[in-house]
């Protein structure tokens, strides 16, 4: 049975620590709000301290990732493939409006954004989910052809954990989300998932089909793409 306790850390903020008789090691994970600490039943308050000194950091980082900034009239989203923007103006409704790749919510004058967070989100992901579902397909069929890659299907879904898959069939499965990202660093998504068809896995022959396709080093917009963070 699991055991829940929470502690206010000076350094590491609110630490959420449950202790679980089936844990074999201490495992850590950033939430927006707090650390979440799972420990097995003979972990020591030093030997949590000993983790959040190894670990901490990069959980405060990731923390900072999760936060998501606060949409008002003055929200925008600038990318290559998706602009996003409020109005307002003097009717009573919300309406999303379409131009090409461009969407503006168009929201009722004195809009209380504060009480609306949770829908203005989902607005701003229904306009993205649209975008999304007619720009990737499209260019991971350019790029397919471009380079004689082929693949079975393509799918788009609203995934976070990760930015798109192939699987040994060859259906590709890309996330909503890689629209946000700059063209150079969707291709390189896009590139990535084309070269698994040829190579289901990440070794020597899959890197340098990749990095010719990249015509550069693709290990390098990897760690761009780690930096990438998308504010929704």
């Amino acid at each position: 049975m699991a055991e829940s306790r929470i502690v206010d850390s000076p350094e590491w903020g609110r630490l959420e620590i449950t202790v679980n008789s089936r844990a074999r090691r201490i495992i850590m994970r950033a939430a927006h709000k707090a650390i979440r600490i799972t420990v097995p039943p003979h972990a020591t308050a030093k030997d949590i301290e000993k983790a959040l000194g190894i670990h901490g950091n990069s959980l405060k980082e990731r923390q900072k990732a999760l936060a998501q900034e606060s949409i008002d009239a003055t929200f925008t989203i600038k990318s290559d493939n998706f602009n996003f923007s409020i109005a307002e103006y003097g009717g009573s409704k919300f309406i999303l409006e379409y131009r090409g790749n461009s969407v503006t919510l168009r929201c009722p004058a004195g809009t209380d954004y504060g009480k609306k967070q949770e829908w203005m989100r989902k607005a701003v992901k229904t306009a993205l989910k649209k975008i999304a579902a007619k720009v990737l397909p499209v260019r991971l069929h350019e790029l397919s052809q471009e380079h004689g890659l082929p693949y079975s299907r393509c799918s788009v879904r609203d995934t976070r954990t990760r930015w798109g898959s192939c699987n040994s069939k060859g259906n590709i499965s890309l996330s909503i989300y890689t629209a946000l990202l700059p063209a150079k660093l969707m291709d390189y998504i896009l590139l990535h998932e084309l070269c698994h068809t040829r190579h289901m896995n990440h070794g020597p022959q899959f890197w340098k089909l990749l990095d010719r396709l990249c015509a550069t080093d693709s290990k390098a917009l990897r760690q761009q793409l780690k930096a990438f963070k998308t504010g929704i």
